[in-house]
């Protein structure tokens, strides 16, 4: 009856570290499965990954293109229509993501349940060939990219991590390269609610990324979080409340 209620997320959040250990189970299972709903609200599980090549011909996957289709008709119509069809067939390429999750002392109430959030919709959206990482100080895995862990034990993981320690972005940027170290795209995310603190300028290994994007959370400054996303080519977003997360992840994924 409690996790029906609008805002009940966010209490959970509030008196979570409150709870004895055996109703703390349980309340993260049954909000576990709250998440994972909305995740899969969120996810675009329909995308499709890969760059797009014409090709001659057409078969079972592949997209027409019209406009050259008619114009090789036009000229050279004693080839026929089929002969003449040019289509787009995508690419494949072996991509990767890694969600890095800051888990410092700071990041406490409802950051915990929208990061929560954030890491079910990635595990929704790219089922395989992801991983997860929670940071601090030091780097925690909660999924590895050979993992094949479901995103409730996954959250579970999370909800038992106990918050620490300093910000150290480099070493979680590191790890996460290490990851995905063999696909041949390399994209992450970042989510933190503070700059770094600890640890080497995270500038250098955050350009190593093929897309690296930052959701932010107050009260993070957002000048000095917003280059992570610049030298990584990807987006950023900050978040304030509940309301923005879903579109913050959406711009991540794409």
């Amino acid at each position: 009856m409690f996790f029906e209620k609008a805002d009940s997320l966010e209490v959970f959040a509030s008196i979570f570290g409150m709870l004895k250990p055996g109703i703390r189970s349980l309340a993260v299972k049954i909000a576990s499965r709250l998440i994972i709903k909305i995740a899969k609200q969120i996810a675009d599980t329909g995308y499709r990954s890969g760059s797009l090549k014409l090709v001659r011909g057409f078969s079972d996957g592949t997209e027409i293109e019209l406009d050259k289709s008619l114009e090789n008709y036009v000229e050279a119509p004693e080839r026929g229509i089929l002969d003449n069809i040019v289509s787009y067939t995508r690419q494949r390429e072996r991509r990767a993501f890694v969600i890095m999750l800051d888990h410092s002392y700071s990041m406490r109430g409802i950051k915990i349940i929208l990061a929560a959030i954030t890491a079910a919709s990635i595990a929704q959206h790219f089922k395989r060939d992801y991983a997860i990482l929670a940071f601090s100080n030091r780097v925690s895995t909660l999924k590895s990219i050979d993992d094949k862990t479901g995103p409730e034990i996954v959250l579970e993981r999370m909800f038992a991590l106990e918050l620490q320690g300093d910000t150290d972005i480099n070493l979680a940027l590191n790890e996460g390269l290490r990851q995905v170290q063999n696909f041949d795209l390399k994209k992450g995310l970042i989510l933190t609610d503070g700059a770094w603190n600890q640890g080497e300028d995270p500038l250098q290994t955050a350009a190593r990324y093929d897309k690296l994007s930052v959701i932010g959370f107050p009260p993070a400054k957002q000048e000095k979080i917003r280059l992570l996303a610049l030298k990584g080519k990807g987006e950023f977003s900050f978040v304030e409340d509940e309301t923005q997360v879903a579109e913050a992840i959406l711009r991540c994924l794409n």
